[in-house]
């Protein structure tokens, strides 16, 4: 057996699952965003708001290498 790791940080693979996985990220982005700024009030609706644009951004990567890689072929 390799004793060869390959020692990727957790943010990373967060937003390599969320790119592959796109419809399920923007639908917990745009879930996020409705509860953010709907029904929350104070600090918590700026974090819910941040955390959801967060979740938007990574599922457009998705989208944007989706349709990339549709292009090339």
């Amino acid at each position: 057996m390799s004793d060869i790791a390959i020692d990727i940080p957790f943010p990373v693979i967060a937003m390599i699952y969320g790119a592959i996985y796109w419809p399920l990220t923007l639908c917990v982005g745009a879930v996020g965003l409705y509860v953010g700024v709907t029904r929350l009030r104070g600090v918590w609706r700026v974090v819910c708001v941040v955390i959801a644009l967060l979740f938007i951004g990574d599922a457009g990567a998705g989208i944007y290498e989706s349709v990339r890689q549709g292009l090339n072929t």
